[in-house]
Parts: structure tokens; sequence; C-alpha cells
């Protein structure tokens, strides 16, 4: 079977010809001028049965209502046999994600096969001489990283245009129904699975050991703030997290109670309506950091100020020998 293959500029504008819409190859719509992406697929499958193209993706996904209407004419004609994601920054010259979209009016199926490809890609770093500009600019050479599939790579996507299948991460075989009902958007990750990766937890003696370091770091001050001047701080939503995560602790420990996890779940923030703001240091076996970062930040205000005070005590001084003694 006689096959087109393409890689047409992107998104170009065009012309429309004169009595487009009683042309044969535009029987499923005309394109917008704005674009001719669907133009050079139109035009491909009115001359050949199968054709594959290589696009930018927004011919997936797109808005415009006379491409969309294409796009849905060539799923329910079933044209349309499987659409490939390529990897952005697959090209030195731009880093444009592509997909590869194959039409065969002679399939023997109603299926369509989705493929993430880009899940098998893997990055190679280039040299690349410059091509335009002064000698000195033509002679450099760059180096470029792009994205690449290898010949397994390409290899597990042929065998599954042999064989479609669902691989999750990888693959899906779509119904014509199914798209329709996704509005004929033919991005492959809308139709494909997720792989379900195993999670390595860290050991329950790790966790316990953490979080209780955790726990002791918050517990280690206690601030009893004015609610007004809380409120003001914005520091009430904060708060609130702090006093639902003591109940969560609470539950934890009940929880956990034989496993070594013993988090705090001791209030660290009281708001009073009183005229207070005090920090009240609850662990002394070692300074809390809020403490050593409160104390530096004191120490440095206090300088400026004590340097500021003296040049204006200074000053007063040369006053009063002036007014003394001048």
């Amino acid at each position: 079977m006689a096959t087109t293959i393409s890689n047409p500029p992107y998104n170009m504008k065009w012309q429309h010809p004169f009595f487009a819409q009683s042309q044969e190859r535009f029987m499923l719509g005309v394109p917008p001028e704005s674009n001719a992406n669907y133009a050079f697929i139109l035009t491909a499958l009115s001359k050949q049965d199968k054709a594959v193209f290589l696009l930018p993706n927004g011919v997936l996904s797109t808005n415009n209502k006379e491409e969309q209407a294409i796009k849905a004419s060539l799923v329910e004609k079933n044209y349309l046999e499987a659409v490939i994601s390529l990897p952005d920054q697959m090209f030195e010259s731009t880093s444009i994600p592509t997909s590869l979209l194959i039409f065969n009016k002679k399939k023997q199926t109603s299926n369509i096969l989705m493929v993430n490809a880009s899940s098998l890609a893997t990055e190679e770093v280039r040299e690349q001489r410059g091509q335009v500009g002064s000698e000195s600019h033509i002679n450099r050479v760059y180096k470029k990283k792009v994205n690449v599939l290898s010949d397994d790579a390409i290899n597990k996507v042929m065998s599954l245009l042999d064989k479609p299948a669902d691989e999750p991460g990888l693959s899906k075989v779509a119904s014509i129904q199914t798209i329709k009902g996704q509005d004929y958007i033919l991005t492959p990750n809308r139709y494909i699975e997720m792989k379900k990766e195993t999670v390595q937890h860290s050991s329950l003696e790790k966790l316990a050991e953490q979080l209780n370091r955790v726990s002791a770091e918050k517990g280690a001050v206690k601030l009893t703030i004015n609610k007004k001047m809380a409120s003001d701080l914005g520091l009430m939503p904060l708060i609130k997290l702090l006093q639902e995560g003591a109940q969560t602790s609470k539950e934890l420990n009940e929880q956990f109670k034989d496993d070594g996890i013993a988090l705090s779940d001791e209030s660290i923030v009281t708001l009073t309506n009183s005229k207070t703001f005090k920090i009240e240091v609850k662990k002394w076996d070692k300074l809390p950091a809020i403490v050593v970062m409160f104390a530096q930040m004191w120490k440095q205000l206090m300088i400026t100020c004590n340097n500021e005070e003296n040049r204006y005590l200074m000053e007063l001084k040369d006053i009063m020998l002036e007014r003394y003694f001048g």
C-alpha cells in the first residue's frame, strides 16, 4: 500500500483555493487559512490510502472550530490508526513537542492506538556548530541536549503498531466512542492509564525517629500571643493548621503507641485577649533554632539602634560643649 510520509511546515498560513469546498480533498471540511496543518493531511489522504504525519501537538487538541470538525470526521470515518506523542527537544533547532499521526483508510479495526513515546526517551548531548553570523560565531561549537528514541524504544513502538495493546504509562487502544466522549481530543496521555509504581517507604523505626525529631523541634518553643495581634500579623491560618496538627498527632500516637512514635500533641500556640506576646522556651537541653534566629535578629537590631543612638549622643555632646565652652 502506497504511503505518504510527511513532516510539513508547522502552523503555516495559506490561502483557500477557488471553490475549495467543492474539491474532493476537502470533503471533510476546509481548514482555516490561519493554519495549513490539516490541509496537508486532507490533501495526502485524497491521493493515498495511508499517510504518516509529524506535526506539532497543537493538532491533537486544537480549539479552532474548522479543525475540530475535520478532526472529528477523521475519527468517525475511521481513518486514524494511531497517535504517537514524541518527547520535546527532539530537534536541534526547536524544542517544540510533536506527534506522529498515522492514517489508514483501509484499516481492519475501529480502534485507535494511543502511544506515549515520551516515556521511552533518553537524553543525548550533541555538538552543534554555529551556522550564521560572523566567522567567530560560525566556527563556535555549541553543546545541545536533545531527547532521542533508542533502537529498542523504536522497536517497542513498532511492536505496538503491529499488535496494539494496553500498557500502563505507555499505550492504550481506544475506541472511537471513547474518543468521542473526550470531544475528539487526541492527546495520548488523556487515554493511557498511569503506570503504578511501587513506593519504597522508610522503615517504621526511621519514620518514628524523624517524626519525633520534628515534633520535638516544633514543641521546643511555645508562643502566647494576643488574638488581634495574631490576626493582624496573618498568623491565624497557620495557628489553625498547628491546632489541626496537634489533633492528628494525638490520633497517630494512639494508633502507633506500640511502635515507638511519640509525637508532641501539646498546643504550641496560645491565643489570649490580654496584651501579651510571649515566647517561652520549653526545651533547654538545646537552644531551639527559632530562639537562635530571634537572638541573632535582636542582636543585629540592637547594634543598629545603638550605633544610631551613639551618633545622636555625640551630636548632643557637641552642642552641650559649645553651649558651656563656646
